[in-house]
This record gives structure tokens, sequence and C-alpha cells, in this order.
């Protein structure tokens, strides 16, 4: 190999190394790997960040929006809304609906964000047929991801092989070539989840207000404030009870009207009543510090579920969390949402311990209790998903049929071949602007930048792998090892590298590293570049056996109080059965040769 090649493997190795350790946020992995073929003289700068400029990622931060347009349109939580009145069906009918809502969801709109839209919906359905989330909750996560697969714009994966065709040489893939492979995928994984997948799910309890609630009840006390108290006349900042005590204040109860969301600045007089959490130890210890008396240790659980202005909520921190690493003291929680954290829950199980020093991690499942007009500003946040919010009935509005015909239109124009996909894509952002379906203001607020700065870093990398011989020289030293076998091995080899690579990384990442080394061992065997391609993005997209595989399994893993072991259990058949059904319907769709 050239050093150029050394290179390149060197950066190779130690991005796998980054995106496993998990030390460094992918898209940083991304950026680190861009600046150091720049730097070491292996890509120009016009090669550095001609990723940036790409169709591909073009195409991408355009579906973000369209996708966006569609949420804010209310069509997927219309959609929601209808399925969650199944409540009464057979469970197999639910699971079934569930999949192919979900798969058709995420053929058109990001599957994060089908997703994350029937999570709500999908736990009011099992617990309507007296079923544990958790066999919900995998199936959802699973078909978003098999539906995306059905069309150009389903997934990044797709749209990043079609674009390494196009760069080869290549007509790329069309908006419903993925169809027949996709569909026959989709199809095979339902029967699985419904029939031997559905044995193998866990029958496992995830958070439930009402329970975890009355988990808290040994936790709730009530104070009373007499005239020999230390604390009379005292701002609740200045008597810093969270950070003495582990106690927090919930309500000051004063002359019969409760302020059931104190602040900092609220002051302590004789004779309040002070609704305080904390356990019993250190709430004894605070009693006796400040001259307090308990007034009664009442069983206040139910109070706080049917309470008029206030609402207790499961929220799940979601893919976008800004504040991950955070504390909810560090992120000021309680003044920045208004709500009081009662617990948080974290792959099958409540922390116990202070939850003011708790770093919170996507996919925590967190139980709070908020004003009522606070509620919809929490629902707004991309940091957060409601899990008990009440599903809507459907009601069709004008502003929903501009959106499915801004759809419409973006898809007739690829489908027909009018306008090259990105080109199509950015015509459906201008009509949504346009129509109004989604305010300039959110516009881009709506991207997911680190999958675009991760997409858009690691497009060089692959650039890197042909000039410097790479590609060549690790797709030879595979064709010469596998030679004997033939075509059908070469498809099942770059299936398993690929569908392994992208539990490690991103799925966008694998196609980006593995597409490289695919086509040069397609043109080496004298295969179709096509059925190779396919094989690809069906392979980037089989992120089943880890709940960090994929941003939608990372939003399901501790709503349905899942444990690792449940992903490769359940994910891994499907996995095996996904690469035997794709060997028998690539080729026929797409011939060898």
């Amino acid at each position: 190999m050239t050093t150029e090649a050394w290179i390149v493997a060197g950066v190779i190795v130690a991005a796998l190394v980054l995106f496993a350790s998990e030390k460094v946020r992918p898209d940083i992995a991304g950026l680190i790997v861009l600046l150091t073929l720049a730097l070491s003289g292996v890509i120009g700068a016009g090669e550095a960040f001609a990723g940036f400029s790409n169709p591909a990622v073009i195409t991408v931060a355009a579906m973000f929006i369209v996708s966006a347009g569609m949420v804010e349109a209310g069509i997927p939580n219309a959609v929601a809304g209808a399925i969650s009145r199944f409540g009464g069906a057979r469970f197999g009918t639910l699971l079934a609906l569930v999949i192919i809502v979900v798969g058709v969801m995420s053929a058109f709109i990001n599957n994060v964000a089908a997703t994350v839209i029937l999570i709500p919906a999908v736990i009011s359905l099992a617990r309507g047929a007296e079923a544990s989330p958790s066999k919900l909750l995998i199936p959802l996560s699973f078909g978003s991801l098999l539906g995306g697969l059905t069309t150009l714009i389903g997934t990044p994966p797709n749209l990043l092989s079609a674009e390494a065709l196009r760069q080869a040489g290549h007509e790329p893939f069309g908006m419903f070539d993925f169809l027949p492979t996709g569909a026959a995928v989709l199809g095979v994984g339902l029967i699985y989840l419904l029939t031997v997948g559905q044995r193998l799910l866990p029958d496992r309890p995830g958070p439930d207000v009402a329970h975890e609630v009355a988990q808290t009840r040994e936790y709730w006390t009530e104070l009373f404030v007499v005239a020999e108290s230390r604390v009379v006349g005292k701002q609740l900042r200045e008597l810093r009870w969270l950070t003495r005590f582990g106690v927090k204040v919930a309500e000051i109860i004063r002359g019969g009207e409760r302020n059931r969301f104190p602040s900092e600045t609220d002051v302590i007089y004789i004779d309040d009543m002070l609704l305080v959490e904390g356990e019993n130890e250190a709430v004894m210890n605070m009693v006796q510090s400040e001259g307090l008396v308990f007034h009664a240790e009442r069983q206040v659980a139910d109070r706080l579920v049917q309470d008029h202005e206030a609402t207790v909520l499961e929220l799940v921190a979601g893919p976008s969390f800004a504040g991950a690493g955070s504390t909810i003291r560090k992120m000021n929680f309680r003044v920045r949402y208004g709500g009081l954290v009662l617990g948080i829950w974290r792959q099958g199980h409540r922390i116990r311990r202070s939850l003011g020093t708790v770093p919170l991690r996507p996919g925590d499942v967190m139980l709070v209790r908020m004003p009522n007009s606070r509620i919809a500003q929490l629902a707004e946040s991309r940091d957060f998903i409601v899990l008990n919010q009440r599903s809507r009935a459907v009601t069709p509005k004008p502003r929903m049929l501009v959106a499915l015909a801004i759809l419409g239109v973006m898809v007739g124009l690829a489908a027909t071949g009018v306008a090259h996909i990105s080109i199509a894509a950015a015509v459906g952002v201008f009509l949504m602007l346009a129509a109004r379906v989604i305010p300039y203001q959110r516009l881009y607020r709506t991207i997911e930048w680190r999958i675009l700065i991760l997409i858009g870093s690691l497009i060089p990398l692959g650039t890197a792998m042909r000039s410097s011989g790479l590609a060549e020289f690790i797709a030879d030293a595979i064709t010469s090892n596998i030679k004997f076998a033939g075509p059908l091995a070469v498809l099942a080899g770059i299936f398993v590298l690929t569908a392994v690579l992208t539990q490690i990384m991103s799925n966008a990442a694998a196609v980006v590293l593995i597409a490289p080394i695919a086509l040069q061992i397609a043109g080496d065997f004298d295969i179709s570049p096509y059925p190779v391609m396919m094989i690809v993005a069906i392979s980037a997209s089989t992120a089943f056996l880890t709940p960090i595989g994929h941003q939608a399994n990372v939003v399901v893993y501790n709503s349905g109080g899942y444990r690792f072991v449940d992903f490769i259990r359940v994910g891994g058949p499907l996995t095996l059965l996904i690469l035997l059904v794709s060997l028998v319907v690539v080729p026929i769709v797409w011939p060898l040769s």
C-alpha cells in the first residue's frame, strides 16, 4: 500500500474506536476524520469540504424540513390518534397495525420522527390491551427501520447508496427503485415479529405514572413552620435545602392557598405548610436542624395525580436531547420548564439516588409534575417526548391536505425524473414555507445538524479511500479469499460487514465507508453495481442488535424497560432472516450481470 493508503487506514481504525467508545460525539468524530485527512495532505481543501455540498447531504437536510412540515401540519399525530382507538383489538392485530403504520410513515418522513410521534399512542395501545409496552416498542422501532427501506427518501443510507452510484459514473437509484426489495424485507420482518419475534420480546413493565408516583409515597412529607423555626423570613435559595439535605420543596401551603411551584425567591413564613420530598433520614435531619415540625406524613400520591392545576407526565429524553450529560440541576429544569422531577427511569429501573446529581442520557424516562399551562411548551421542545399525552382524533384540516399535496409534488418530480431528488426536495421545502405549513422561524431548528455534519465530514473519507488506493487494496484482498465462493458469497460478505459496522457507527457512516470497497469488489467480480449497492443500503438499516445502533432504538430503550440483551435476542434472528431474504430477492430484482 502507498503511504496515503496507510494514513487512510489508520484514520478508519481511529474513527471506529471513537465511534465504538462513545467518548466523542459522532459528528465531532467525523470532523476529526475530515481534518486529519486534510492536514495529512491525503485530500485537498476542495475535496475536504465537498461533502457539505453533496446532493445527498442537501437532500437529507431538505427531508428533515419536509418531515417537520408534515408533523407541523398534524398528519402523523392524526395517524397516531387513529391507531390509538384500536385499543380493544386483539394484540396480534395491534402489533401488525403498529408495524405497518410506522413502516408507511417512515417511507416518506424521517424514521426517528415517525417512532417518536407514535410512542405515546403505542404505549396507550399496550395498556389498553393489558399488555406490556415492551411487547410493542421494539416492533415500533424495527418497523420504522424496515419501512425506510422502501423509498429513496426513506433513510439516509438509501440516498448515500444512490449518490455512490452517481459518483462512480452509474445511473443512481430512483425514488421507488427500493420498493420491491424494501417491501419484501418489510413483509418478512412483519411476519417474523408477529410469530417468532413476538415470543422473543420481553414481557417487562415500563414506567407507569400511577405506579411510580405511588413508589414516592415514603419520600413525601408535610412540615409545619412554627415561630421557633430557624427558617422564618428566609428565601428558599438562602436555605439551600437541596444542597444541604437533599430535600426538595414541592409546595408551600399558606392560608389555604397552595403555591404548587415555589421558586427560589419565595420566603418562608410562620404557619406555612411545606410539602417536601426526600429520603426519610434526610427529612429527619432537616427537621431537627431547622426547627420544623412534622404536620403529618400523608399519602399524597393521589393528590399529585389528580391535581387540577398540575399534571404528572412521563417524558423521554429524545435523540436530539441537548442536555446529554447534564444533571437536572445544571440544566435548571425547574426554572426552564416549570416542572418538578419526581423520578428518572433508566434501563428498566428507577434511579433512587438524588435526582439532581444524575447525568441525563438520551432515552431516559422522567416522571415530572408540570403546571398545565407549561405542558404545551414542553411538548414543542425537541429535547423531550411526552409519553402520556392524549391522542387526538383524526380531523382533516386544510393544512394537512396542503402538506400531503406538497409531498406528492416532491415525490412526483423525483419519481418521474423531472428533477433530481435534491432539487425535488428543495422544491418541497420552498412550497412548505410558501404555504406556511412550517413557520420560517422554525426552519433551521427542524434540521438535525449533527447528522448533516457527520455525513458531510465522512464523504471525503470515501474519496480518500478511492484516491489512495485503499479501497482497491481491501477489495482485492477480499476478492482473492472468497473468489471461489461466487457472487452470492460476495453479497453475503458485504451484508455482514456493513451490518456489523452499522451497530458501531451510524448507518450513514457505514455506507460511506463500505460503498467504495463494495463498488470495487463488484468490478473485480464483474458484478453489476446495483445489487451490490442495494445490499449495502439494506444491511446499513439492520441496526437491530444494540439499543445504540440507531436513534429509533435509543428512543424506545428505556420507555419499554428493555435490557441490552433484548435487542440481540429479537434483532439477531431478524438480521439473519433479512440476510437470507436479501440474497434471494435482490438478485431477482437486480440481476448480478
